[in-house]
């Protein structure tokens, strides 16, 4: 058994070429009896159950992979999910909020300790010709906010990913505005990568190319059959609205690949200016100078995949 542990909760549509392959049998071709998991964080980080051997791949993000290095449980990436990052602004039409600048008087829904994003907001608001001060930040605390608390009235905006939780409402699809960092060019990262554990593949090579590469075929499936992904993500997300489902699966698919049409490579340049951001930012748990000679000893890798 094979166990892929998810960033989130739940699953969602940004997993589709997981359930893809899966459904179609690739995995089971390559005998590989592919198990998703998800929940909670009470056992710890996707990384840090990676680490633990609590799983054979896991999807984890930047500060994460490098705060666990070292060793055979040391994190290897192998692959990108998608190749952007996914956070943003959400707010409605009514709200006249179209950029980041028009935030201000505005009062904005954020999740406690998510000091990145925040980080990333400043940055956003300033190069939009903005000033954050003049924003009305309000802590969400532990609760991640969806297009539900636009419509209460309870923010006018709300930071959050801007594939999925814009459309857990009840508006129209045409009503809702997404505002993603990246339209600025704030911080340009892979939101997660595909990771092992450098012991799994030192020892397991042809199962990690043959994962990858079945993982890939179905991210390519998921978004050129739409019908056939709404299928099979009908039992993992069956209290999810079709509507939403085959809405968000457009907006998503074509972050799956590079211009090239591959999914998962990984520019380790970009990834190197993204942990230099990040270090100077203080998110890091490690020295820039150790982070980057992971790096350089394979914690970032392209060699696995088929392209």
């Amino acid at each position: 058994m094979l166990t892929v542990r998810f960033e989130y909760i739940h699953s969602w549509t940004n997993h589709a070429g997981f359930y893809m392959a899966r459904a179609n049998g690739d995995y089971a071709r390559h005998h590989m009896d592919v198990v998703f998991s998800n929940g909670d964080s009470f056992r710890g980080t996707p990384a840090a159950l990676l680490a633990r051997g609590e799983c054979e791949v896991a999807l984890v993000r930047h500060k994460d992979l490098f705060s666990h290095q070292g060793g055979d449980t040391g994190l290897v990436a192998v692959a990108a999910l998608n190749q952007c990052q996914v956070g943003g602004v959400v707010t409605s039409v009514d709200s006249g909020i179209h950029r980041f600048r028009d935030l201000e008087g505005r009062t904005l829904g954020f999740p406690a300790a998510a000091y990145r994003l925040f980080a990333e907001l400043k940055e956003a608001m300033a190069k939009d010709g903005g000033d954050i001060a003049k924003v009305n930040v309000v802590s969400t605390g532990g609760w991640e906010s969806d297009f539900r608390s636009i419509e209460s009235g309870t923010f006018d905006a709300f930071v959050n990913v801007v594939w999925w939780e814009p459309f857990q409402g009840s508006s129209s699809f045409d009503r809702i505005v997404t505002i993603p960092f990246d339209s600025l060019g704030i911080a340009p990262h892979y939101s997660y990568y595909v990771c092992v554990r450098r012991e799994f593949l030192e020892r397991n090579e042809a199962v990690v190319r043959d994962f990858l590469r079945d993982t890939a075929l179905g991210y390519r499936r998921a978004a050129d059959d739409r019908d056939a992904a709404m299928r099979t993500l009908q039992d993992p997300l069956a209290n999810v609205s079709p509507a939403v489902l085959a809405h968000t699966l457009g907006i998503i698919a074509p972050t799956w690949f590079d211009p090239q049409g591959h999914w998962g490579p990984m520019d380790i340049e970009a990834i190197r200016r993204y942990d230099h951001w990040m270090t100077g930012q203080g998110f890091m748990t490690v020295p820039e100078s150790e982070s980057l000679a992971a790096i350089d000893a394979g914690a970032i890798t392209n060699a696995y995949l088929p392209w």
